[in-house]
């Protein structure tokens, strides 16, 4: 079995990490499948990645409040109407790429199609209306909602973060229950195990990878208090960041340089009293999982922006103000044990919404074209005169 796994960009992200997740699980089903992942836009035309991904780095760090009203004027617009990216007609340059994308797949031959970019998504939203694409395509969503970019209609298999989201696809798209599986946002199977040591008495703090946000503001207040617990700062790969807290010489403020090691991450996850972080689908939905008290200090205009609103509508998530006492925002929460038990009981509902784990989905949905494959044979091998 050959299956195409299709984020869009090189640079590392949500979608990347979910394609990766998906590779775990994959790993974990006992059949021989061959797994090839394309990073869409790199593969059908190199040199334009490059471009709209500075393009959009400066936006959001530029003209934040712009970028905002973009993604939510065009990305995602709340328009409770059919498939938006279902209509017969695309853009010359939509159109191009999805001429791309039909001949990359006639080279290819794959059994299946696992998308975790919404824009590969709508290229073979479109490719299957038309006919010119019969492969099973399954959306992963990356994030608590579903932007208007993913293709929905004529998509073959979708799984989602929650059951709202199931319900809209069935209500607004006209999609059967069977076609939909809420398996929450994947994460690699590695950061379920269920072990949890007793934790250590540090906060964790990600999202300095990037460099965005008021991450230095937020160090800066720390180092000038006297703390309680101990930091650990995920700096990634920016050595700036890693770089000035060295050089602050705080002995509860530590940098943690990049590490692509999931058995490493598993621990600081595990060892942590509780997580500062952004709202990245993926991320939270690990932390999550590792029953960790998630603190939001920032959030990138857009998609982190939708995640955040749901999270905090589930009370899942606890909002910092950088103009009040960090630490204290965070110890009024974790030490307060009456707000832990409510917490965990939000947190066991949020986990009792999934009603499909990934690899059993997996398996499901590949079931499904045996039994289609084997209806077909059926159906020829009859014949009305013959018998």
């Amino acid at each position: 079995m050959k299956i195409l796994l299709l984020p869009l960009f090189r640079m590392p992200s949500g979608h990347h990490k979910a394609a990766e997740a998906i590779i775990g699980h994959l790993s974990n089903i006992e059949a021989e499948i061959e797994v090839k992942t394309v990073d869409c836009l790199s593969h059908f035309h190199s040199g334009i990645e490059a471009i709209i991904s500075n393009t959009y780095l400066k936006w959001i760090s530029r003209k934040p409040a712009l970028y905002s009203k973009f993604y939510h004027s065009f990305i995602y617009s709340h328009k409770p109407k059919d498939d938006l990216s279902s209509g017969s007609s695309l853009c010359f340059w939509d159109s191009y790429l999805a001429w791309r994308m039909e001949k990359f797949i006639e080279k290819e031959q794959p059994d299946f199609i696992i998308c975790t970019h919404c824009y590969p998504s709508k290229l073979l939203n479109h490719l299957k209306k038309r006919g010119k694409v019969n492969v099973p395509v399954v959306n992963v969503y990356t994030d608590f909602f579903m932007n208007d970019i993913w293709g929905k209609k004529y998509i073959d298999f979708h799984f989602v973060p929650h059951q709202e989201a199931k319900e809209k696809l069935i209500k607004v798209y006209s999609l059967k229950q069977e076609q939909i599986f809420v398996t929450g946002i994947p994460i690699h199977p590695f950061f379920q195990k269920p072990s949890r040591p007793l934790s250590e008495g540090y906060v964790l703090i990600a999202g300095g990878n990037s460099g965005l946000g008021n991450l230095t503001s937020l160090i800066e207040q720390l180092s000038a208090s006297e703390l309680r617990y101990s930091y650990k700062v995920l700096c990634g790969h920016n050595q700036k960041l890693y770089e000035h807290i060295c050089s602050l010489h705080h002995k509860k403020i530590e940098a943690i340089p990049y590490t692509s090691c999931r058995e490493q991450m598993n621990l600081y996850y595990e060892r942590a009293s509780a997580i500062v972080t952004k709202p990245g689908g993926v991320t939270i939905t690990e932390v999550l999982e590792k029953s960790l008290p998630v603190f939001i200090m920032d959030t990138l205009p857009g998609q982190e922006e939708i995640n955040c609103h749901y999270l905090r509508t589930q009370k899942l998530v606890y909002k910092l103000d950088i103009q009040q006492p960090i630490e204290s925002q965070i110890t009024d929460v974790i030490n307060n044990e009456v707000e832990m038990n409510k917490w965990r009981k939000r947190l066991a509902y949020y986990h009792l919404e999934k009603d499909a784990e990934i690899k059993n989905s997996l398996l499901a949905v590949f079931k499904s074209k045996e039994r289609t494959y084997v209806s077909s044979v059926k159906e020829s091998a009859w014949d009305p005169y013959l018998g």
